[in-house]
């Protein structure tokens, strides 16, 4: 079993056992009344990944299709965690976390450059990419009554990127023994809507979507792009105060990076379901 699993499994059980025991009673609260709502489940997310990296000496590098010339798998499991404290019956603020780490083997088909190297035709190429997904938002009910909440929100993506190539060859007169690795802390900021409603108090669906373009300077490293993600979602609350629920995720991003270790272009999308336990207090 992966640490994750263990680790989602473990959280699993104390979400479950230290839910309120009136929990199968009624009196808890109502659909939007929360305080604190906490959320766990699965992602399964399938990737389209391109990157470039250029040289310290003003080389663009080539751009790289990580699925298709790296041999990455387009599909991702990976453990999906959030909470939301509802500071006033209109004001909310949230936080979400999830990760994934990818890597591949493949024996390169075109002729590649990634930073200041070069892999040749034939080169072993071993690579690892690795994203940390924090999304942080803050969220104002413009609507809010018994079965319908519209909401505005502004927040950051914030995105940890890591990405890693060791190639291996000896082709003639090519020797290639090169390791290469670049790595960004992405804030990227966000303003979106969200609609949630209630069908009954126990069966709810909503949707969100958020987009901006943006230009951020931060310290000694400068981004600039787009970013787009729109989710839709159904809940439906076993009891007053546990719920289990489904979604589709999609997530696009185009990023031009100038930074100490990461000096290039990544764009990547995903789309994929998730599959979680709520609780609510």
């Amino acid at each position: 079993m992966k640490l994750s699993q263990a680790i989602y499994f473990l959280a699993m059980s104390i979400f479950v056992g230290f839910a309120p025991t009136s929990a199968l009673a009624e009196g808890g609260p109502a659909p939007g009344e929360e305080i604190v709502s906490l959320q766990l489940g699965y992602f399964f997310p399938a990737f389209d990944t391109k990157m470039r990296v250029a040289d310290e000496g003003g080389g663009r590098g080539t751009d790289v299709n990580l699925e298709n010339d790296l041999g990455f798998d387009r599909n991702e499991t990976t453990v999906l965690a959030g909470a939301s404290w509802r500071i006033s019956p209109r004001n909310r603020v949230s936080l979400g976390y999830f990760r994934f780490h990818r890597s591949a083997d493949k024996v390169m088909q075109r002729e590649i450059t990634v930073g200041d190297e070069t892999y040749p035709v034939g080169a072993e190429l071993h690579s690892t990419f690795d994203a940390a997904v924090i999304p942080i938002a803050y969220s104002y009910s413009f609507i809010k009554d018994d079965d319908l909440e519209f909401t505005g929100s502004v927040g950051l993506q914030w995105s940890g990127i890591s990405f890693k190539a060791n190639g291996s060859a000896s082709l003639g007169a090519k020797d290639v023994d090169a390791e290469v690795q670049s790595e960004a802390q992405a804030p990227l900021p966000l303003i979106g809507l969200g609609l949630t409603y209630y069908f009954t108090p126990k069966w709810s669906v909503g949707g969100n979507f958020g987009t901006f373009v943006y230009k951020v300077a931060a310290g000694n490293m400068n981004f600039q792009g787009f970013i787009m993600s729109a989710t839709v979602n159904g809940d439906w609350w076993l009891s007053d105060y546990v719920g289990v629920g489904a979604a589709v995720n999609w997530f696009g991003v185009s990023i031009d990076v100038e930074a100490p270790r990461w000096n290039g272009s990544l764009n990547y999308q995903y789309l994929g379901p998730q599959i979680y336990l709520t609780g609510r207090f």
